[in-house]
This record gives C-alpha cells, sequence and structure tokens, in this order.
C-alpha cells in the first residue's frame, strides 16, 4: 500500500490547517518567556530587539528563497522539511543555556516559518472540500490572529503556573508538531513536480505579471493590520507593564489574547461581506482603536487602553480578513505557492520592521514616546487605505470599479 494515500483529501485538508495553526501558535510562544530569560541571563532589553530581528531576517530570507518551492516539487516535501526544522527550533529553545541558544533557535524557527507559510496557505486552498472554497479563504484569513493568540496565552499560563516553563512549553509545543508531521508521511500530495525548482530559489517576491497590478492595490490593506499585529505582539504587554503594573504572566497573555479574538471575531461575523467592504470597516476600526488605546496610556486608564485594544483587534480581524479574500483569489493553482510566499513577505515587513526599530527607539526615547508614534504610524497606513479606497468604495453602497494599471 502506498504510504501517500494512507489520509483522505478531506482529512489531510484539517491536518495542514491544524499545522498552520501550530506554526503560529510557536510563533508567539517564546514573547511571553522573554522576561524570564531575562531575569535568569541580566541581558538588556536591546537583546530583545536583536532577537526579534533575527527571527524575521531569517523569515524573510526563507520565504524569498524557498517559500514558493512548493510549486515545483509538491507541497508535502516542503511540508515535512518545514515541519521538522520547526520541531528543532523548539527543541533548541528547550535546551537554551544562554543568549546564543535563543539566537539559533529564533534563526532556525524563521527559516522554518519562510518555508512553511506560503505553503500551508496554499494546501489549504488545494485540499479544500468540494464547495468549501470559502471556508479554505476564510480560515487562511483567521489562523494567524487564532494561532498568534493561543501562544500568547499558552506560553503565559506555562510561565505563570508550569514547573520549568522555559523547557516544559516548547517540549508541548514540539510533541504537536511530531505528531502532524507523522500524519503528513501518509498524506497525498495536492501539487504535481514540475521543471523551475532550482530557478525559484533565486532570492525575489514572485508575482505572475497579469496579476502584479491587483496585488500592489491590495497590498497596503495587508501591511496595516500587519503592522498593528507587531504592535500588540512587540510593545503590548511592556506598556501593560509599565503604565498599569500588569506583571503576572497568564494576564499579560491575556492582553494579546483580547486582541486576537477580536480579530477572529471580526473576520468570521464579516465572510459574508464583501472583501473591499470589509478591508474598510477594518481600517476604520483601526484607526478608532489605536486612538482609544494611546488615550489609554496618556490618561493611564487600563480599562480605556484594553477597549482600545480590543477594538484595534475587531479592526485587525477585518482587514486582513478582507485583504486576504481579496488576494486569494488571484492565482492559478500552480502559482499559489509563490503567490502566498509574495503575500506573507508583505505581511511580515509589516510586522517585523516597524517592531525592530521600535525596539531601538524605545531604548533612546522611551517606551510610551516609541508607542505613541508606533500608534500613530498604524493609524496613517489604515488611513491611507480609505483614501486609497474612496474613488470607487464606500462603507454603505455597492462599490464601483476603478481600473487601475500597473506595468509590469
Amino acid at each position: 500500500m502506498r504510504r501517500s494515500s494512507l489520509l483522505s483529501r478531506t482529512a489531510t485538508f484539517w491536518v495542514i490547517v491544524a499545522a498552520y495553526l501550530m506554526l503560529m501558535i510557536s510563533a508567539s510562544t517564546p514573547s511571553p518567556l522573554y522576561v524570564v530569560y531575562q531575569a535568569k541571563w541580566h541581558f538588556p532589553t536591546s537583546t530583545l530587539t536583536v532577537i526579534f530581528g533575527v527571527y524575521a531576517i531569517a523569515l524573510l530570507t526563507s520565504l524569498l528563497t524557498v517559500g514558493g518551492l512548493s510549486d515545483f516539487v509538491g507541497r508535502r516535501p516542503v511540508l515535512l522539511a518545514g515541519l521538522g526544522l520547526l520541531g528543532i527550533a523548539m527543541i533548541v529553545f528547550a535546551g537554551a543555556r544562554d543568549v546564543a541558544w535563543l539566537y539559533v533557535a529564533r534563526v532556525l524557527q524563521g527559516l522554518a516559518a519562510g518555508a512553511l507559510i506560503g505553503t500551508l496557505s496554499a494546501g489549504i486552498l488545494d485540499l479544500a472540500p468540494v464547495g468549501k472554497v470559502r471556508l479554505a479563504t476564510l480560515l487562511n484569513a483567521l489562523i494567524p490572529s487564532i494561532g498568534l493568540g493561543a501562544g500568547a496565552l499558552i506560553a503565559g499560563v506555562f510561565a505563570e503556573w508550569a514547573p520549568n516553563p522555559t523547557l516544559t512549553v516548547y517540549l508541548f509545543v514540539a510533541a504537536a508538531l511530531a505528531v502532524l508531521l507523522a500524519l503528513l508521511v501518509f498524506a497525498p500530495e495536492s501539487e504535481a513536480a514540475r521543471d523551475g525548482a532550482l530557478a525559484s530559489l533565486m532570492p525575489r517576491m514572485r508575482i505572475a505579471p497579469r496579476i502584479r497590478g491587483r496585488f500592489l492595490r491590495a497590498a497596503p490593506a495587508l501591511f496595516a493590520p500587519w503592522a498593528q499585529m507587531g504592535l500588540t505582539l512587540s510593545l503590548l504587554v511592556s506598556v501593560a507593564a509599565l503604565r498599569f503594573g500588569v506583571i503576572n504572566r497568564f494576564e499579560s497573555g491575556l492582553l494579546v489574547v483580547a486582541v486576537c479574538l477580536a480579530g477572529t471575531v471580526s473576520g468570521f461575523a464579516l465572510r459574508d461581506v464583501a472583501p473591499g467592504r470589509a478591508t474598510n470597516l477594518g481600517a476604520a476600526a483601526l484607526i478608532a482603536g489605536t486612538a482609544v488605546t494611546l488615550l489609554g496610556v496618556h490618561d493611564s486608564s487600563l480599562a480605556t487602553f484594553v477597549t482600545g485594544s480590543a477594538i484595534g483587534g475587531l479592526g485587525l480581524g477585518a482587514s486582513m480578513s478582507g485583504s486576504l479574500r481579496t488576494m486569494a483569489a488571484m492565482p492559478k493553482p500552480d502559482e499559489r505557492g509563490e503567490f502566498f510566499a509574495g503575500v506573507y513577505v508583505v505581511g511580515y515587513l509589516a510586522f517585523s520592521v516597524p517592531a525592530v526599530i521600535a525596539g531601538f527607539a524605545a531604548t533612546h526615547f522611551g517606551l510610551v514616546d516609541t508607542t505613541y508614534v508606533y500608534g500613530v504610524g498604524v493609524a496613517v497606513l489604515a488611513l491611507s487605505v480609505l483614501l486609497q479606497a474612496a474613488p470607487s468604495v464606500s462603507f454603505g453602497r455597492r462599490p464601483v470599479p476603478v481600473e487601475v494599471r500597473c506595468g509590469d
């Protein structure tokens, strides 16, 4: 019996959904534990920024090289290699003895994530059960916020109550990845191998010329919510500790969960709303949420701060869902791996670059002032989405198509 055919396509679909969820859980798991490492090894706060930065560089390097490889060699080989590497990263985290181990673990994690994220997104669409393409698109939009929130919460629980949390939480994640890896060994392939694998490794974003113009028009709407997610994961917990005295790791995790849960709710609630309208509603909520959050910081009001963060989460989910639903319809099936690699290059640039800059800025200008500037930046990005859409789209009437040509 062929080992590759033991799982049905529908079962494989749900395994890939679970793998995407675990990828996102693993991405946010280290965040609540950095303070534990810092207290143990006494390194400066700027080191945290460098740890975040090496992850982002590794992820983007991987996206730009092997991110679209699955279009040429098939989805399964890339998934098996990527999940295996991610599991190794979790083991390195578990065995960390000093900061150098954290650098190595984050580089391995970034390389794995860059290889996996586009492949998983493409695989979910490839294997969507008959009549469930809308579900597959919705899952691609919602899983990042669900997984990042769940990872922060799980790590917060371990950090607050589990013995030796910097060991046990990573072993938990590694065990889950091992189960998924074992299942994928028996999964069917959804994309046939074809020529061009070696050429595809040249570092570049590969968006088919016929859809490049539409991709560029949709990119700002993707950039804004990912920048908001970067703000949430890089500064939210630190600001809550500094301004409001929230130092319990579980409670800190709940702050991240509040944003991610709100994003999941809005993305699901607007699933039947036209993608462009959902994106515009999300952009408006991002602006409002950022304003309320910064007001809470200014007034030292935790309730206002949490409320604003939740409103921003609603905007995050609506914007991300709308933009990804718009983009998911663009590529042909054999272009999906490369296309989604390009999508996540934009997303992770928005997620990582502002957060790294903010980390260094906080050292020189203070955390609160840096948060103000970062928040205003997110609001300006969201406003640009609304201004771009203004000639053709409104919140209350059907959009009038406007053709925008972009040279290929």
